[in-house]
């Protein structure tokens, strides 16, 4: 049998056609994952989908064509969802992957969040520490005592502790650097409260920002780790949003927004600042992985038209922040859905798949087909079997988010090449 390792490794021959101004971006060799299993569908099954506009990513691929021509210049990716996205694996290959393709992508990595404060799993891709009292909450877990605004990392911890801090270090090896010289701290105050950045011996303290978002603070040098200190007077607090360390540097920056058990209204009813803060990304690429939670029912109890509503709720709010921004959908993967603490399956799959199909077409955007990568209904059983799903059958093993990881990159890489042809 040939080995399905091959299907995987993108034909380049169009690069001899390219313009040799313009550096060319390799395919990604899944040589640490070994031979695939049969029931990956890497062949053009793993290609992007354009239900309308073949040229769907003509914005997103005129910037990095520049970039790649050595044109100073930022791409700005906002990938949103839920678990699949917080974990951070996924979207962290895909990042690496973009950035690392040529010399000079490497931008920014976009939103931090110490995710333990809100008493869930952290984002291992940096490391994150604190001290001090805090209350932490999600904003698809609202807290019954804690009752924060959310904005667009969907996560939030309040202190009135003058000696609480976060740490935030990037360097998790030697070869996965992000250095930056300066930081936008998100939140707001109760009271008289402000955030402060501690830098050696120095305490620095905010300027003022000129998008009116966070506090921004520039740093005395280049570095890869920060902590973040608060001037709180009794009886006032502040609530931490996060950070975005910010490098100026040309590149690709590559925003996560990811929340476990988020939905689309998570994001769009609970989050009721992340529209104000969209403008910090504006992205020009937006990935949608959203549905995996929304569909988590029956399929008598799931309305596909509030669905389909709500996404185009949310391409409104990106369109009004950048109307030329590209959009890829990420169709749900096959899974099973909890019930009454029983694996049951979800039988939504396919219609959440043909929607992003009809909401691709509406808004002129592409889709990623992982529903039918995965191979369609109760293909999630043989994935878990090939090491690539875990037991709940709903999230996959880290070797299953690199591989989505590379394969989403692969489709990517591929759809540019066959647009400069």
């Amino acid at each position: 049998m040939r080995s399905r390792m091959v299907t995987l490794v993108l034909t380049l021959a169009c690069l001899t056609m390219c313009s040799g101004l313009h550096a060319q971006l390799p395919a990604i060799q899944q040589k640490e994952l070994g031979e695939l299993p049969p029931c990956v569908h890497a062949d053009s099954t793993a290609a992007l989908r354009f239900p309308g506009d073949t040229m769907a990513l003509g914005h997103f691929h005129a910037l990095l064509d520049s970039l790649t021509s050595g044109v100073p210049g930022q791409i700005n990716i906002w990938h949103i969802g839920g678990s699949h996205v917080q974990g951070g694996i996924f979207s962290y290959r895909l990042m690496t992957n973009l950035q690392n393709a040529v010399p000079g992508l490497k931008g920014d990595r976009g939103f931090l969040f110490p995710y333990r404060l809100a008493s869930t799993n952290q984002d291992k891709t940096y490391i994150c520490s604190s001290t001090g009292e805090w209350t932490g909450a999600r904003a698809s877990k609202p807290s019954k005592t804690f009752k924060p605004r959310y904005g667009i990392t969907g996560l939030a911890a309040r202190t009135e502790d003058s000696t609480a801090t976060v740490s935030f270090n990037l360097r998790i090896s030697a070869d996965s650097c992000y250095t930056f010289d300066a930081v936008r701290v998100l939140g707001y105050p109760e009271g008289e409260a402000f955030p402060i950045v501690l830098s050696g011996a120095d305490t620095l303290h905010f300027e003022e920002d000129s998008t009116g978002i966070g506090y921004m603070f520039r740093l005395p040098e280049m570095t890869d780790s920060v902590t973040v200190g608060f001037s709180i007077k009794p009886g006032a607090s502040f609530t931490f949003r996060g950070i975005q360390p910010i490098s100026g540097r040309s590149g690709i920056n590559y925003f996560a927004s990811g929340v476990n058990g988020a939905m689309l209204s998570t994001w769009l009813d609970r989050c009721e600042d992340m529209p104000a803060e969209l403008p910090l990304v504006r992205p020009d690429l937006a990935i949608f992985a959203l549905g995996i939670n929304d569909s988590a029912c029956k399929q008598a109890d799931f309305n596909v038209e509030r669905f389909k509503n709500n996404y185009r709720r949310l391409v409104a709010h990106v369109r009004a922040v950048n109307p030329d921004c590209d959009i890829i959908f990420i169709t749900n993967n096959d899974s099973y859905r909890w019930s009454r603490r029983t694996l049951t399956y979800n039988y939504n799959g396919a219609t959440v798949q043909q929607a992003m199909y009809e909401l691709a077409q509406e808004a002129g955007a592409a889709v990623w087909d992982l529903y039918e990568i995965m191979g369609g209904r109760q293909s999630v059983l043989g994935w878990q079997d090939a090491g690539l799903v875990r037991k709940d059958r709903i999230h996959f093993t880290h070797r299953g988010y690199v591989l989505l990881g590379d394969m989403l990159y692969n489709a990517i890489v591929d759809d540019y090449y066959k647009n400069r042809e």
